[in-house]
């Protein structure tokens, strides 16, 4: 139970900060594409998935 809860945890900062990432684009100028894609890596790895599909739209 304790190991759903991490996982949980995680999956929801994950889309929560693709959800701020997306809400601050006009202010920014980062804009991520949000498709079920980048909602999948958000949820599975997290703010590191988040991160990492920035990296890969930046290059």
């Amino acid at each position: 139970m304790k190991w759903m809860k991490k996982v949980l945890g995680s999956a929801i900062l994950g889309v929560a900060a693709l959800t701020a990432l997306h809400l601050l684009a006009p202010y920014t100028g980062v804009e991520m594409p949000v498709c079920r894609l980048s909602l999948a890596v958000s949820a599975v790895l997290g703010v590191p998935g988040v991160t990492l599909l920035l990296l890969l739209e930046m290059l």
